[in-house]
Order: structure tokens, then sequence, then C-alpha cells
């Protein structure tokens, strides 16, 4: 694949340099112990100066991506596509894209729908995937990097987003939570207590907007009309039982478009990075507003679907 080649090339780079992805996971052992938890990291979105004063506290040897180019240093998103290029090549990425899949819900859907990634490693890992083939091959800015996933159609990652956009969060945070993944330190995010407590705010929060949004219109419209007595037991029961159902209709229409999930929706509804890149209470609100979207996702286009199109 041409991303094969991106790979090689700049990890080649890298390598030059004396920095490649061996050496960000031997160099991250040696401070992950003061390191956030990955939640945090995100939540926080601790800056590139904080991350590095609190090393250089602990008086630890800073990583090259946390360095100023005149101390040697490797910028953040250099990094970072590098470690997950070197996913894509040893086939890691591919094999956590269909762990993340639910052939139920693709089926149901008609493969329109997908399950969500509320694991944040696994949300950073699915936007690269898709698009891995428009890395360019050579180390570049971050104002190229993102024209270049631009010009070919594709979603840019949020972690590689101008710092401007409110979806941006940093490529350092990326990178660490990509490193912590490596070392099993997101498991408690998906442990069994979470994910029954979470799914099941998320189905009963469903079944009430559901309730309230169309259920509740029809009956709203019942019996207002009793209320105004333009409806009684022995007048226009059938008209107005046809006219409730018909305003259900409209708000079960409603209520769809306002929360299918869109291919638009990542890193907007429940978070820039999935919902535990949301503190505590704008979590619940997230999932509270967005239900259905804790469950599925949209099902997200390849950058190889995109490069058989361009073809």
């Amino acid at each position: 694949p041409p991303a094969i080649g991106r790979v090689s090339s700049i990890s080649a780079t890298l390598v030059s340099a004396k920095y490649e992805a061996a050496a960000i996971r031997a160099e991250f052992k040696t401070y992950k112990s003061i390191l956030p938890t990955p939640d945090q990291l995100l939540q926080k979105q601790h800056s590139f100066h904080m991350l590095r004063q609190e090393i250089l506290k602990n008086h630890l040897e800073l990583p090259r991506f946390l360095k100023y180019k005149n101390e040697g240093g490797i910028k953040p998103h250099h990094a970072l596509c590098c470690l997950l290029l070197s996913e894509y090549e040893d086939g890691t990425l591919n094999e956590r894209a269909k762990q993340s899949e639910s052939c139920l819900v693709r089926t149901l859907s008609f493969g329109y729908l997908n399950r969500q990634l509320n694991n944040p490693a696994n949300f950073i890992r699915d936007q690269f995937s898709c698009v891995v083939d428009a890395i360019p091959a050579d180390v570049v800015k971050p104002g190229i990097l993102r024209k270049k996933i631009r010009d070919r159609g594709l979603p840019i990652p949020n972690y590689f987003l101008d710092p401007e956009d409110e979806k941006q969060f940093p490529p350092h945070i990326a990178l660490l939570v990509i490193l912590q993944d490596g070392e099993q330190e997101l498991r408690h995010l998906d442990h069994f207590f979470y994910r029954v407590a979470f799914s099941s705010f998320a189905a009963i929060a469903l079944a009430l907007r559901i309730v309230l949004e169309v259920i509740g219109a029809a009956g709203a419209i019942w019996g207002g009309a009793e209320v105004v007595k333009l409806r009684t037991a022995t007048k226009n029961v059938e008209l107005f039982r046809w006219i409730s159902l018909g305003v259900g209709g409209l708000s079960f229409l409603r209520f769809v478009i306002l929360n299918v999930p869109l291919k638009e929706d990542a890193g907007d509804i429940l978070g820039p990075a999935g919902p535990w890149s949301l503190r505590l209470p704008v979590r619940l609100r997230a999932v509270t507003e967005h239900p259905f979207h804790y469950f599925v996702r949209a099902t997200r286009p390849s950058s190889q679907s995109t490069s058989k199109k361009d073809k």
C-alpha cells in the first residue's frame, strides 16, 4: 500500500535523527510514572510547556518531542505520525480497527453505522487510519499536513486541526495517550462497571427523549384538544386520533434527523476524543443530549476508498 512508503520515508527521516517508534516508546518508560491518567490528560489538555516543567521538576530527561528545536527536539506531530505509521506497518492499526467494528450493527444499518469508539486510544487510531494514505512522504509542517489531508477530501483528525479549532486537542496529548495505551494504562476506561453504568444511563436517556419528544408531542395534541373542548367523547375522536398520530409521526421524523449519527459528528458530539475526553458533568450532559451517539457512530470513509474514487 502507498502508506508503507510513507512509513519508510518518515521513519528514515527520524532514524537519521536517531529517533523512531522504538526510541519514542523506550524513553516513555522513563517518565510515564509522573504523568496524569489518560482521561485527565485529555480533559485538562496539559500544555507543551506545563509537561516540560513537570518532567524537569522531577529531574528526568525530556522526551525529544517536548524539546525545542535548538535542543534537538522533534515536532510532536512528527513523532505521532511515526508511532501510528509503525502500527500501520506491523498491522496493529488494522487489527484494532477490526476489533472495534460490529458486524451486527453494520448489517442492521446496511453499512451506515458502526459501534461507537468510547476508548480515546481507539478514537485516535481510527481517525488516523482514515487518512493514512494522505500522510505526505516527507516530514512537513502542521499546516501543510492539514492541506494534504483536506486536498484528498478526508476529515482532518482532531489532533491535527488548527489549535484555534474547538475540536482540536494537541498532538503531544494524542501521542502520550497512545503510549499509555501501549502500557495498558487505559484498561480502567473499559472496566465492566463503567460500561454498564454509562450504557444504562444512555439507554434511559434515549428512552426518555423518545417519550418526551415523540410520544409527548402526540399526547399533547390529544390532551390539549380535550382541554380546549375541540375533542369530546362524542365528537371528533377519530379526527384527533389521526391528527395526534400525524404529529407523533412528524415528531419521530424530527427525532431521527436530530439523533442519527453523521460523519461530521466525530470529535464534536461526545468530546474531541470521545466521552472520556470530557469531565464527568460535561460527559453526562453530552450523553444525555445525544444518547444514541454513545452506542453507534457513522461509518467513516477510509483513505484507501477515497484513493480508489480519485483514480
